[in-house]
């Protein structure tokens, strides 16, 4: 049982004082195509034809509360878990947060097409994109560490769940020879929402058992529910109101129930400076939202009191009850739709080219903004291009207490016919075993993993006509310094 404990705490390493995963160390990197999404005037050196799902691959777990250094602690007896008690409650609860974050992310590239029309770039294509949040209060932890008697205030816990489709073209227009501007517009098809909170949620535990109050609501959508098929008697399975004995029937049916739809909008700029060594960039991301249909809106309330007495090991049974109220669980008739917003990201980059291009310093400030709230991490890179088709980058990101050591790392293989990226974010070179059986890093508290194969396109006339006259200027100059 313990190591099955030990694998549930080694996956907690994938967590950061962030609130979302984005592919920050390939910003700076010229050759590769996911950069556009993080500032759609930074137009990648090549078009490009990405595949379906094998393209562009971005997953990351991020939050506050769940990391290896959190919950594993190095005593005289090696390491054990913040459970044991040689780890007293207060050093415990010191490295918590009075509302924890956890959130996963993931978002796959289905398809798309870039190219350029004179020095003009453009994109197009289609995207799924998967978001999960849990909020946890610390009495969560404090009660589970303390195992007393006492009163504990487990509000501000939910959880939140947004999966949606978008649609998107993109264009990086050049204003004179020195500026970029870019824009994005994304038609978003909801798929699913749904969410969770508690305003109450108070646990008494005494001698003589668990007394709680729970008080809270809850709601979904989904393409595929039809609230109004809802029958009592016949459970969830009413909610589906699909023939699934005629799969063609059944796939224009889920089709035709697709009726939560949005907008969003990314917009970015990008100038260059002193023949381009210097470049000033700043673009703001996923400014939109997505209005969900009333027609698969389902809600429902979660109230009363629960008490529980213990285990009786003689009887093998649980004696738990009290006056739980499930009959809200679902609202019948729901007439109105609701907007979510998409969680708005800005980014601000500063780069530094030198050695004929072939080595670059760049600065990136990412900020998230999320339910009233914003973090924010910076993100120094060193960007190596031994020559114009590969470019080698490694990183660091600061702020939200990454610690020194942490690095990210990326490569962008982008010749004549292929554009392939590797790249992964807060790789953490401390290994550690846990339970002399999982090895797992120590002090990370994020994983972002991202990668991407697709076709390249010829580089345009424009880029091949200038390296030929950097070429040419930088032939002229030897020749004048032999004179």
């Amino acid at each position: 049982m313990k190591r099955y404990i030990y694998a549930l705490v080694a996956l907690a390493l994938l967590s950061v004082e962030g609130l979302s995963a984005q592919m920050k160390t390939s910003y700076f990197m010229e050759g590769s195509y996911f950069r556009t999404e993080m500032n759609p005037a930074l137009a990648p050196t090549r078009g490009y034809v990405a595949m379906p799902f094998i393209s562009g691959f971005d997953f990351g777990l991020s939050g506050n509360v769940l990391s290896v250094d959190n919950f594993i602690y190095q005593t005289d007896k090696g390491l054990v878990t913040a459970l044991n008690g040689a780890v007293s409650s207060d050093e415990f609860l010191s490295r918590l947060p009075e509302i924890g974050l956890e959130s996963l992310k993931a978002d796959i590239n289905l398809f798309g097409v870039g190219f350029y029309t004179g020095r003009m770039f453009w994109n197009f294509g289609t995207s799924m994109h998967v978001n999960g949040d849990i909020y946890l209060s610390k009495d969560i932890f404090r009660a589970v560490k303390s195992l007393g008697n006492g009163l504990y205030d487990l509000g501000n816990v939910g959880a939140e769940l947004n999966a949606y489709m978008d649609a998107y073209v993109g264009t990086s227009i050049p204003i004179g020879k020195h500026v970029n501007v870019g824009v994005r517009a994304k038609f978003l098809v909801g798929l699913a929402n749904a969410s969770a909170s508690f305003n109450q949620l108070q646990v008494n535990v005494t001698e003589n058992g668990v007394v709680g109050t729970a008080n809270g609501e809850w709601r979904g959508n989904a393409f595929m529910l039809d609230a109004a098929s809802y029958n009592p008697d016949e459970g969830m399975e009413s909610l589906i109101n699909i023939d699934t004995d005629d799969p063609v029937a059944a796939a224009m049916g889920l089709m035709k129930s697709i009726d939560s739809f949005g907008a969003a909008l990314d917009l970015g700029a990008e100038a260059r400076f002193f023949n381009d060594h210097l470049k000033v960039s700043a673009a703001v991301t996923d400014l939109g939202f997505i209005k969900w249909s009333a027609k698969s809106h389902l809600r429902g309330a979660v109230s009363g009191d629960f008490h529980y007495n213990g285990y009786d090991f003689e009887t093998q049974e649980l004696d738990a009850g009290g006056g739980f109220n499930t009959d809200n669980l679902i609202y019948e008739g729901v007439n109105d739709g609701y907007t979510s917003y998409l969680n708005c990201a800005v980014n601000a980059g500063v780069e530094y080219n030198f050695l004929k291009n072939h080595f670059a310093v760049g600065l990136l400030s990412h900020t998230r903004f999320y339910r009233g709230t914003c973090t924010s991490e910076l993100t120094a890179s060193l960007n190596i291009r031994p020559v114009n088709w590969i470019t080698l980058t490694a990183s660091h990101t600061f702020l939200n207490k990454n610690r020194p050591g942490i690095f990210g790392a990326a490569i962008n293989i982008h010749p004549r016919a292929l554009n392939i990226f590797v790249g992964m974010d807060y790789i953490d070179p401390n290994l550690v075993y846990v339970n002399d059986s999982i090895l797992v890093p120590r002090y990370a508290k994020s994983l972002n993993v991202y990668f991407g194969l697709g076709f390249n396109m010829a580089r345009p006339k424009f880029m091949r006509q200038e390296e030929l006259a950097r070429k040419a200027e930088r032939k002229a100059a030897r020749k004048a310094s032999r004179r």
